[in-house]
């Protein structure tokens, strides 16, 4: 039992095969999210339910929604919806009652609804061929289908002003704060700039009407998505009652706290809600729905009935070895915006380092790290293989773990598995043997994103890290100089970082750029639910929380230590590093997995065709090109990080 009084339980019995009744669950994965692969939470959902007997429609709306902005349909839809607005502007002006915002708002649409929009159709249906053909690799092609991207994008966000909606990566803004309660209710009615109203309206609710499911899921992994998860719950219990909807995902559980505090979430958008890894939660729920099994018994849930509002406090983790592989079938997969299918694969929950102290990523877990022996992993890799035509994985654990690094990719090579895939990993004393990157490159590994957060010892050891620099550096070097594509994340103003120690941290990744194929630098902020802000006296922070932010996902923080960094000079040292510092990583393409099918297509880390300037760097070390690359504009992930995004894994909670 926790402190906090939930208990962790092995799991509910099953119900008996003839003693099953049979639902149709639909779910629905919500925009915002990267446009180039599946994400695992439906799939993961949907296996254990068809296991079970249901039958499941699972629909990724997110890359619907991308796929049908680029169409001649809705762009010509677009259009009218322009000159709906710009009429009643321009009677105003006439009337001379115009205010400032909608003369602002009268030049935007004006200039958007002059756009020939069947020129702009037919190139953004071609920059989709683009992204999903051999053009791909053409790289000045490709840069121009994103570049159409953009545009069609800018031309949309001209509609529902003043809101801006993106392609890449996930920085839309619709004008309301997702943290504030008030502002996510204002914003689910506002038909002006809810853009994901109209995708509600367009592509959920025909399919919720022809399906007629009894339960419909909606997973949230990311702020980014609450926005559009919350418009979609509204408008499906608005209009179908009858249906149970059902909520989960990392930021439904970073919420929990929260929710019993917002009732209207409750009686106004959905019924229920699981908390941490729903694949099972989630079949219970059903069960109960259908009769099979109380309620009260399902474990990871939070609902509402006619006698208020219920946790239940058992809590049930998912046993990895034991469950059955992610299920895409009925997922749109030639939609992606990618020439060759690229599937997500999880090996571990959970980080199996877990200690650092500026990190939340565990707070989507109840308890600590669980794997898939390596010979598993393998068996289900190929599995996956053969029956989705795919050699191209996205390993989605939160850092993979040396041992099973070393291990997979030992077995990749002796089973001649033919595959290239991409992970996280963490720097490690254990990987500093040539011979160890030799044969991951051997075994198909592109690209591997390292969270080296600083270059200052005293730092890391601050953060619970404890990675030497030497260690940094010589993984750095071997993993290029077995032909593999480095992408280094750090952070500045860490509390207790001085001014010279983040700048320790830039001079390192200059220094280091042969090697450093991309990067990227955030600054520190404070999430709710990490060890920093549970014990800020420790770290010498005083967390300020705000009134009216009750939906937070981090706070405002000021320094005891007058001497250290504070966030603005953070963020003030990040704008001055992508101003003076980063023309050597500028690059014309910014998704990883756009990257990563360029070196498993050239099989090199020298792309000096994907850079937007291309220099030369004296002093390359032996084995790797003096070419250099960009970082990586990843979309922000289940963590729920905003501002610059970081490369992050796929949850299924």
């Amino acid at each position: 039992m926790s402190s906090s009084g939930l208990v962790q339980i092995q799991g509910l019995a099953p119900i008996k095969q003839e003693d099953r009744k049979s639902s149709k669950v639909m779910l629905l994965f919500p925009p915002e999210w990267v446009p180039t692969a599946p994400y695992l939470a439906l799939p993961s959902l949907t296996a254990v339910l068809r296991e079970a007997g249901h039958r499941v429609v699972q629909r990724d709306i997110n890359i619907e929604m991308y796929d049908h902005f680029f169409t001649m349909e809705f762009l010509i839809w677009v259009k009218a919806r322009l000159g709906m607005q710009l009429k009643p502007l321009q009677d105003k002006e006439k009337a001379g009652t115009l205010t400032e915002q909608q003369a602002h708002q009268k030049s935007v649409v004006e200039q958007a609804y002059a756009v020939d929009v069947f020129d702009l159709a037919e190139r953004a249906e071609d920059a989709k061929l683009i992204v999903r053909g051999e053009r791909f690799y053409q790289a000045e092609k490709l840069e121009g289908a994103l570049n159409c991207f953009r545009e069609v994008m800018h031309y949309i966000s001209a509609a529902y002003y003043p809101a801006s909606i993106v392609f890449y990566p996930m920085e839309s803004n619709l004008g309301y704060r997702p943290g504030v309660s008030k502002e996510v209710f204002a914003c689910l009615d506002d038909e002006q700039v809810n853009v994901y109203r109209d995708i509600c309206n367009q592509l959920v609710m025909p399919a919720v009407a022809k399906e007629k499911p009894d339960v419909v899921g909606i997973s949230i992994g990311t702020q980014m998505q609450l926005l559009a998860g919350l418009t979609f719950c509204k408008m499906i219990k608005e209009t179908f009652p009858h249906i149970h909807v059902v909520v989960g995902g990392n930021v439904i559980t970073r919420l929990q706290e929260e929710l019993p505090n917002q009732e209207r979430f409750f009686t106004e958008l959905f019924d229920s809600a699981i908390l941490y890894e729903g694949e099972h939660a989630l079949l219970w729920l059903i069960e109960a729905l259908n009769g099979e099994r109380p309620i009260s018994s399902v474990p990871n849930l939070m609902y509402r009935d006619e006698s208020g509002l219920h946790r239940n406090l058992e809590v049930y983790t998912e046993k990895t070895t034991a469950l059955p592989l992610p299920d895409f079938e009925g997922l749109p997969l030639e939609k992606y915006f990618v020439p060759e299918l690229i599937i997500p694969y999880l090996a571990t929950r959970g980080c199996y380092w877990g200690r650092c102290t500026f990190c939340d990523h565990g707070q989507g877990y109840f308890d600590q790290y669980r794997g898939v022996p390596a010979q598993q992993v393998i068996e289900q890799i190929k599995t996956l293989r053969d029956k989705y035509h795919c050699t191209h994985f996205l390993f989605s654990d939160e850092s993979y773990p040396p041992a099973l690094f070393k291990k997979v990719s030992q077995l990749l090579v002796e089973q001649n598995v033919g595959i290239k895939w991409t992970t996280l990993i963490r720097f490690e004393e254990t990987l500093q043997d040539q011979e160890i990157w030799d044969l991951a490159a051997k075994a198909g590994c592109c690209t591997l994103y390292y969270g080296m957060e600083s270059a200052t010892e005293r730092v890391l050891n601050l953060m619970d890290k404890h990675a030497k620099k030497s260690v940094i550096q010589n993984n750095l070097h071997q993993a290029a100089k077995a032909g593999i594509w480095n992408h280094v994340m750090a952070f500045y103003g860490f509390p207790g970082e001085t001014r010279d120690e983040a700048l320790e941290t830039r001079q390192f990744v200059i220094d280091n750029q042969p090697v450093i194929h991309s990067v990227e630098l955030f600054y520190f902020v404070a999430y709710r639910h990490t060890p920093m802000v549970r014990n800020p006296e420790k770290f010498g922070i005083t967390i300020h929380k705000q009134e009216d932010y009750d939906l937070p996902l981090d706070y405002y923080y000021t320094l005891n230590d007058p001497s250290t960094i504070y966030c603005m000079d953070a963020m003030q040292l990040c704008e001055e590093f992508y101003k003076n510092d980063f023309q050597p990583w500028a690059v014309r393409v910014n998704s990883r997995e756009h990257v990563f099918l360029y070196i498993s297509k050239f099989g090199t880390n020298q792309l000096p065709q994907i850079y937007a300037q291309q220099t030369q760097v004296l002093g390359s070390p032996d084995g790797v090109s003096g070419l250099v690359t960009w970082p990586v504009a990843v979309s922000e992930g289940e963590d729920g990080k905003e501002g610059m995004s970081r490369v992050v894994s796929h949850s299924v909670s």
